[in-house]
């Protein structure tokens, strides 16, 4: 059975959160990737924590530009996410944030920090207009629901979007993320090469 994901992007994050079956833990290590269709993505991994292969199949609706900050893109549409829960993003958001919080390569702290706003944006996704909790459908897995039935606050739309005003602006991270991709491709001191 093939997985929906909104991009090639949304896929990967999901490898990183789902769990493994075997020993609840993970993540998933990419073996390999293939693309047998336009819009299809297959990929083998096995599980960082007990070594169980495990094949996943991806239903990719957008494609992903290949470079700077929209290549980033993990969905570019209004909707939730229809494979990565409200918590699993809010996880997300936490992982990044702590990579690029001890990333010593500057644009790499920065590119993480980038995909974090983006997981959060995506947590944003799930609220209804002038709601401030979400539904409990925005949670796909029982630890989820669990974990909300126990501390609904900390999925307060208030206190995301506070953590969302802590950050710059995506417009200003975008901005950052794509100078940095000009600044790899060319060094300095090629300015002359155009």
């Amino acid at each position: 059975m093939s997985l929906r994901a909104r991009t090639s992007n949304e896929a990967r994050f999901y490898m990183m959160v789902t769990p493994c079956p075997a020993c609840g833990k993970g993540p998933w290590v990419l073996e390999s990737a293939q693309q047998p269709g336009v819009r299809s993505l297959g990929v083998a991994t096995h599980c960082r924590a007990c070594e169980r292969a495990e094949a996943f199949a991806f239903d990719i609706e957008h494609d992903t530009p290949l470079s700077g900050s929209e290549s980033e893109t993990i969905n570019p549409t209004e909707h939730p996410s229809a494979i990565i829960d409200l918590a699993q993003w809010l996880s997300l958001f936490y992982l990044l944030l702590e990579r690029a919080a001890t990333e010593a390569d500057r644009i790499v702290s920065r590119q993480s920090s980038y995909q974090a706003a983006l997981c959060l944006a995506e947590a944003l996704k799930f609220y209804r207009d002038g709601e401030d909790l979400p539904a409990e459908s925005a949670f796909f897995t029982d630890e989820s629901r669990e974990v909300f039935r126990e501390h609904p606050a900390d999925f307060s739309r208030r206190r995301l979007s506070d953590l969302q005003g802590k950050l710059p602006s995506l417009t200003v991270m975008t901005r950052r993320i794509d100078r940095d991709h000009w600044v790899r491709q060319k060094k300095w001191w090629q300015f002359w090469r155009r």
